[in-house]
């Protein structure tokens, strides 16, 4: 009995260690610059956000080929979006049909180079179904006409993160030579963006669905760890800096006494610890 209260309240003590940890790089994050943290969801089957009180807009129920000046109630509004039928390359499970169905694309050929949402409250995270995923694929995100931050999905090849599990359609099984994965960028506490683009740098389209906002960024005390996702990069302007290795792998960053520890970017240090907490007091 004294054995397991003991073991208790030395998880417990960690815990209040971590916790306390999250709040001072909350609390000192004024000193750095703006940066936007890029995840995917842990599960590759996943077409959807986990994060809680957010607001979705789908491409069901608008017509295929061109639509203009379209209302996201209590959100925003886009400018122009290229809407198709479901295929190989996009369209997310329509969870009232349970078949596959409509999504944007953007695509030059297609005389549609991009399709920019403006919201109406500025906001620290976005979430997308990211399908058929190319290395062409551009998101801008504006505050007040400035660059925030701009990532090309390009960075993203190679990562381990993005493991041979996240390619091929998870819906249907085809196309095994591109990935599918749930994106997540997150604002850190000086970020937030008013204006959303997505445009291609190349030949190949930029298929995605299920777009995903809130107001309020990731949030360790109150939002599931679940709902972080697999850390690949972190954004700051236009200089994309990537993580090479999942998550969980991280825990080091937390050591001072680590030697020959490279320093990861500071944003990342707050989603690596809240991750670590996951792993090591949570699992």
């Amino acid at each position: 009995m004294k054995l397991q209260k003991c073991v208790t309240m030395s998880v417990f003590s960690k815990f209040k260690l971590a916790k306390t940890l999250i709040l001072l790089i909350l609390s000192s994050q004024v000193s750095y610059g703006q940066s936007t943290l890029v995840t995917i969801a842990e599960d590759p089957f996943a077409t959807t956000s986990s994060l809680s009180n957010t607001n979705e807009f789908n491409f069901n129920d608008l017509e295929t080929g061109f639509n203009y000046n379209l209302a996201w109630d209590n959100v925003g509004s886009f400018d122009q979006v290229y809407v198709r039928s479901a295929n190989k390359y996009g369209g997310a499970i329509d969870e009232n049909t349970g078949l596959g169905s409509n999504y944007s694309y953007v695509k030059n050929a297609y005389n549609i180079q991009n399709s920019t949402l403006t919201l109406d409250t500025p906001s620290s995270y976005f979430g997308m179904w990211w399908s058929a995923g190319d290395s062409s694929n551009l998101l801008t995100f504006y505050n007040d006409d400035q660059i925030v931050s701009q990532y090309s999905t390009a960075s993203m090849f190679g990562s381990l993160a993005l493991g041979q599990d996240y390619y091929g359609n998870p819906l249907t099984g085809e196309n095994s030579g591109q990935p599918y994965a749930f994106i997540n960028f997150y604002g850190d506490a000086e970020t937030t963006w008013d204006k959303i683009k997505l445009s291609t740098t190349g030949s190949g389209g930029f298929e995605s669905d299920n777009y995903t906002t809130r107001v309020e960024t990731f949030n360790p005390e109150t939002d599931s760890q679940e709902a972080l996702g697999s850390i690949i990069a972190e954004v700051s302007g236009t200089e994309t800096t990537n993580v090479d290795t999942p998550s969980e792998d991280w825990a080091w960053a937390f050591d001072e006494s680590a030697p020959g520890a490279p320093n990861p970017p500071f944003f990342a240090l707050l989603f690596f610890l809240a991750a670590f907490i996951k792993t090591k007091f949570l699992a």
